[in-house]
């Protein structure tokens, strides 16, 4: 049996994918989940931010669960500074996600949030930004990627949103078409990932 939380962040995610985070309410989430009781997310969450917060994790730990996993691979490979492969661990969990159908949802979920101009799930400075524990592993990643390349902090951020940008919307894009039947005009699978690696690469070491 599905309890009313999982209720309301599957809820949640669905209608935000479909229609953004300022474009759907609480109540709407609320009976969405086939809750009667209108102060439900306040109960459970807090409110929209702390909502918005956990549905961002809730999918995400499984991304950075395989980027550990990838990393400490690489590590042993003896390829910790490889930035095409230190960017493939940033790309491919991501794009894997757009694949499946119920985190395919949370991948269009995410590039609607992305739309926020202010949003930055590595940064603190917003109210939707994901804990510390919950992206240590791609911080590491980007962190070792910008002294493999010898940037500074300005030129890595300005890059690092370039390149989550194209790479949030693009897979996005391949689930939302997919669910529509015209899947067969992108690339999916190791080809979406191997493009783009390549376009990221390029962008960051441009």
């Amino acid at each position: 049996m599905v309890d009313t939380r999982t209720r309301i962040l599957e809820a949640a995610e669905r209608l935000y994918a479909e229609r953004g985070v300022d474009g759907v309410s609480l109540r709407e989430i609320t009976e969405a989940a086939g809750q009667r009781n209108n102060a439900a997310v306040h109960y459970h969450f807090g409110g929209r931010d702390e909502l918005v917060q956990a549905l961002f994790e809730r999918r995400y730990t499984r991304l950075e669960a395989r980027r550990a996993e990838m990393l400490a691979e690489l590590d042993a490979a003896g390829r910790g500074d490889d930035v095409e492969a230190l960017v493939r661990i940033l790309v491919a969990p991501f794009a894997e996600a757009g694949e499946l159908g119920d985190e395919g949802t949370w991948v269009r979920f995410v590039a609607r949030l992305h739309e926020d101009p202010t949003f930055n799930p590595f940064s603190g400075r917003h109210p939707y930004a994901a804990s510390d524990a919950a992206t240590a592993a791609s911080r590491e990643v980007t962190a070792r990627i910008r002294r493999a390349l010898g940037i500074s902090a300005k030129q890595a951020e300005t890059r690092f949103y370039l390149v989550t940008t194209m790479a949030v919307h693009a897979v996005a894009d391949r689930h939302a078409m997919a669910d529509a039947g015209a899947g067969e005009r992108l690339p999916s699978g190791r080809a979406l990932v191997d493009a783009l690696v390549e376009a990221a690469v390029a962008v960051l070491t441009r």
